[in-house]
């Protein structure tokens, strides 16, 4: 009987196979959702790592632009370098000029640091090839012309093929006014080494590059094959532009031609220049091939933008070594779970339903001896429990069926006797029925019976009787009945034409009384409509009365505070203007310190070996003077915010009290127009209240007309109903009683 069950149709191993797919699912389900968390920990993680490298590299490449600036402004601060420039064409100026930006050159280390006269013409350089050259083009140089220190775009100078950058600071004479430039040029050499230091700090194959507000790229050390190329194919006006002014050297058009396609940089600047996101992370492909995550910044002091690059292969082989190991154990419990549930299901479910298929089909075949007995307390031996108990009771009912059947046999020869009598019986009482059917009441049943059918027999004859006398009474009856209905007939018809003319009159009546009516309540709700709209008119009108008095004692308040904020912040720009005093101070401490700082510096550097300490000394008491100076400049920006605001609010103070009592003005004179349009309001309010009252006692009446006419018509129709009721019943009537003496003509007593 095993071999008769197929695999698939199997309940055991339908079971297993329930159990395992079940396990595997969760199992799967659990390592995938581990798997998704990992990854999204591992993208956290990269973006966090890479943002926070970008910062450090950010951080050290404005340290060195600062560094570099505040060198220029220092230099243009020594008064050696001010009486050269206010006296060009003393020698003896020129000399000490000469020695002093040599000795700044080796101290701040610029490749070459040169004096600029206010036309922007290179008066003294420690380069000899930069002298008489015109800078007064360049961006920077403009810049510092009109007083602000400068950096300038990453650049090559003219008839040069190396790429520099140019520091500026103007220098200014005893009498404050502009005496020339100070500019410092530097190689890019230092800004690649910063740069520099960020390869593999995220990982391996991690690295950095600046570029410039056009995706060109300005620094990539770990790809020099790069430098200089657009992240993008630029405009052909900005391209053009920089292949004219050869921005990168002679080679400037070949290096454009050599774009990359990665727009997502170009999206990048976009956000960061409109300010929409402080930093821009993105996905793609490294210069190295590798897919990475990548994080871009723009820096402070340049229009330049910070991108640090991570191969994100490093963060992913830790999620998938996770999940590789998750999957084992996966497999291995999944194993287990398997092997377990087919020895479960082959002790406690398979083995007991073969041996209840088996019972099942010895019973089917007509053994009601076979049982299972089985003693298991679990489902399985329930049911086969209730199988033997099921085995018990058919095998009980097969035997009481037999006996059933034989005396059920004996009843059926008993039934088959009484039935044949019955029918005769039955057949006899047909055709008596059929004849009275008929019409024929002559004649009455002939009784030898004293069962149920027998007194059937006698009621039947009594039923003939009750027919005869019936018939009599009731073709006596017919004929009076079809008399009268003729009467009733005629009179009803006579009366329903009467009813039907008076209805028809009343309805006319109805409707023109419904239109007049209809005109008299319109004119009572436009009557009460603007004796309503007349009351609210005058409701608003005294409201704004108030409302206007309680304005203008709003406005004296008004007017009283704004004097007091006025007083206030005067007395606000007054202690401004006193530490403005005292930051001016600080900085001109400053100042002083940082040209002592320097004029030790260059003594040192006369004094050669001997002078080295004490230009280490003179390092930090220049760096400690910087720092003051920054702070004092902030102050002082700051100071010049809150003038600023203190002038506006006092002058927009004054603008307000000058309003205020030009609206108590045009307050007062509303409230007077309130007046009186509240006046002429409740004037025409009692006018109009008056009317609509009016206007209700009319519709009143007519509604009274017309409640009285409704009763008119109704009471018309009820007449006219109960009269076209009455000639239908008289007309059903008459029909009913032809109908009753054709019928009583159909039986006949002889």
């Amino acid at each position: 009987m095993q071999s008769t069950l197929f695999l698939t149709r199997s309940l055991s191993v339908r079971l297993a196979l329930f159990t395992i797919a079940i396990t595997l699912t969760a199992m799967l389900t659990l390592t995938m959702l581990t798997n998704t968390v990992a990854t999204q920990n591992a993208i956290a993680t990269a973006r966090h790592q890479v943002d926070t490298q970008t910062l450090n590299g950010i951080e050290r490449v404005e340290m060195y632009l600062q560094d570099r600036r505040s060198g220029v402004m220092l230099i243009a601060q020594l008064p050696l370098v001010r009486a050269m420039l206010a006296a060009q064409d003393d020698p003896e100026a020129r000399e000490r000029g000469q020695m002093v930006i040599n000795a700044a050159q080796s101290t701040f280390n610029y490749d070459a640091v040169s004096l600029l006269n206010t036309a922007g013409m290179t008066v003294l350089s420690t380069n000899p090839a930069l002298l008489s050259q015109d800078r007064s083009r360049q961006p920077e140089v403009a810049s510092a012309q009109r007083g602000t220190p400068a950096i300038s775009d990453v650049t090559a100078d003219p008839g040069e093929e190396q790429v520099y950058l140019h520091f500026t600071a103007p220098v200014y004479g005893s009498d404050n006014q502009l005496i020339g430039i100070v500019d410092g040029r530097t190689l890019l050499d230092d800004i690649h080494r910063l740069v520099k230091m960020d390869a593999n700090r995220s990982g391996a194959g991690s690295y950095s590059a600046i570029i410039d507000r056009h995706g060109v790229r300005l620094s990539i050390p770990d790809f020099p094959n790069l430098l200089f190329h657009p992240t993008a194919p630029l405009d052909p006006i900005v391209a053009g532009d920089m292949i004219s002014n050869r921005r990168f050297g002679s080679n400037t058009a070949i290096l454009l031609q050599s774009a990359s396609s990665m727009p997502e940089f170009r999206q990048g600047v976009d956000l960061l220049d409109r300010r929409i996101e402080e930093r821009y992370f993105f996905q793609g492909e490294l210069n190295s091939g590798e897919t990475g995550e990548s994080v871009m910044r723009k820096m402070r002091s340049v229009d330049w933008y910070y991108i640090h690059r991570v191969p994100i292969e490093q963060f992913y082989r830790v999620v998938r070594e996770q999940t590789n190991y998750s999957l084992l154990v996966t497999a291995i419990t999944a194993a287990v779970a398997i092997a377990v549930t087919l020895w479960f299901v082959q002790r406690s479910v398979r083995r007991p339903l073969f041996q209840l298929v088996e019972i099942a089909s010895a019973i089917a075949k007509g053994d009601l001896r076979q049982r299972l007995r089985m003693q298991q307390n679990d489902e399985v031996g329930i049911l086969a429990n209730n199988f033997d108990v099921m085995a018990d009771a058919l095998e009980a009912r097969i035997n009481e069926a037999q006996a059933a059947q034989a005396e059920a046999q004996r009843l059926q020869r008993i039934e088959a006797e009484r039935r044949t009598a019955l029918e005769r019986s039955v057949s006899e009482y047909l055709a008596f029925v059929q004849r009275v059917a008929n019409g024929d009441l002559s004649r009455t049943l002939h009784i030898d019976r004293s069962d149920a059918l027998g007194q059937l027999g006698e009621g039947l004859n009594q039923m003939i009787e009750s027919l005869r006398t019936m018939h009599r009474q009731s073709q006596e009856a017919a004929n009076a009945i079809a008399t009268a209905a003729a009467q009733i007939l005629a009179t009803t018809t006579q009366q329903a034409a009467a009813a039907n003319e008076q209805s028809t009159a009343v309805t006319q009546t109805m409707a023109a009384l419904d239109e007049v009516r209809a005109i008299a309540r319109q004119t009572a709700d436009q009557a009460d409509h603007i004796a309503h709209d007349a009351q609210s008119a005058l409701t608003v009108a005294q409201q704004g009365i108030a409302i206007v008095e309680e304005t203008v004692h709003s406005m004296t308040d008004i007017r009283q505070r704004v004097e007091g904020i006025a007083q206030t912040i005067l007395s606000l720009a007054s202690q401004a203007q006193t530490i403005n005093t005292i930051t001016g101070t600080v900085s001109e401490l400053a100042d002083q310190s940082n040209l002592l700082a320097l004029n030790a510096a260059i003594e040192a550097a006369r004094a050669g070996e001997q002078g080295r300490s004490f230009s280490v000394v003179a390092q930090q008491v220049r760096d400690l003077a910087e720092r003051s100076k920054q702070a004092t400049v902030q102050v002082r920006s700051i100071l010049g915010d809150i003038q600023t605001s203190t002038n506006a609010a006092v002058m927009v103070t004054e603008e307000g009290s000058k309003r205020v009592d030009t609206g108590s003005r045009l307050v007062s004179q509303a409230g007077d127009i309130i007046h009186r349009i509240a006046s002429e309001v409740e004037n025409g309010a009692q006018v109009n209240v008056q009317m609509a009252a009016s206007a209700r006692q009319a519709t009143s009446g007519l509604d009274q007309i017309g409640q009285a006419l409704v009763s008119i018509q109704k009471a018309a129709s009820e007449t006219l109903s109960s009269t076209r009721q009455a000639e239908r019943a008289a007309q059903d009537l008459n029909t009913l009683a032809q109908s009753l003496q054709h019928m009583v003509t159909r039986y006949r007593l002889s």
